[in-house]
């Protein structure tokens, strides 16, 4: 979805340095033009094998930004391990845990996110950062508490849909572009099915006990935005308030 007026939220995006990952695949970042290389596997945090700054085998590494993604024909295996991760993800309700997000530039931000599934998700910003992203169940806004300005998106029109569907089934709702794993983790490269939404999911599960620490997004032109979880934990259950936006001076509703 292009949406009309995009000035305001790349001019903020360049201002803060810390676009959030779940809104890097909107069309107005695809204005970018420096394509990062891609990595070679390397031992990460969790021992695992497989680099968490490109997935062998991903478009940033053997696709131009205009060719047609290839995507996988699934073994009966892959088949069976995605159905797992399908009822891992749906029973994430209510959780909430850290992140550490980082950009293109290798900018870092961190802060604390909390997740109400269906739709409903909010990531706070550690200080100095004074901002929130946060999803009521239709739209996605973001705040900029020092602007004293929100931008809002529907819900529809961003990656992170995948995750907060009530029902998550990535089979129906993406193509699957690659699928990797060894004894320690598993790497899911996706493409939303819906043409709102461009740029490629990665998303990264420990293992052998599913554990989603690491999601990934690429956007149009191979800019990478990286966001970490930790201390992941089934939370209380927030109320539908804690997840609205806040009463902010500008308010510019699908970025109109």
């Amino acid at each position: 979805m292009v949406f009309p007026d995009s000035l305001n939220f790349l001019t903020w995006a360049a201002r803060t340095g810390a676009v959030l990952a779940i809104m890097s695949s909107l069309p107005v970042l695809a204005q970018q033009s420096q394509v990062p290389q891609a990595t070679e596997p390397t031992i990460n945090s969790t021992g695992s094998m497989w680099s968490t700054q490109s997935v062998p085998g991903s478009k940033t590494q053997e696709q131009q930004p205009d060719e047609a993604p290839q995507f996988l024909v699934l073994t009966p295996y892959q088949i069976e391990l995605l159905q797992k991760i399908d009822l891992y993800l749906n029973g994430l309700v209510n959780i909430q845990g850290k992140f550490t997000q980082t950009d293109h530039r290798n900018e870092e931000t961190r802060g604390h996110f909390y997740v109400k599934r269906p739709g409903r998700l909010r990531f706070d910003y550690r200080a100095p950062s004074k901002l929130r992203v946060v999803s009521d169940g239709d739209y996605l806004s973001i705040e900029d508490h020092d602007l004293k300005t929100v931008d809002k998106y529907p819900l529809d029109a961003t990656p992170i849909r995948l995750l907060l569907g009530e029902d998550v089934n990535l089979a129906r709702d993406a193509e699957i572009l690659d699928m990797r794993q060894d004894k320690t983790a598993v790497v899911i490269v996706l493409k939303d099915r819906s043409e709102n939404t461009s740029g490629e999911l990665q998303l990264y599960f420990k293992l052998p006990e599913l554990l989603l620490y690491e999601w990934v997004i690429t956007d149009a032109q191979g800019l990478e935005t990286r966001i970490q979880l930790a201390d992941l934990v089934a939370g209380e259950e927030k109320s539908d308030k804690f997840f609205q936006a806040s009463a902010i001076e500008l308010e510019n509703i699908g970025n109109n």
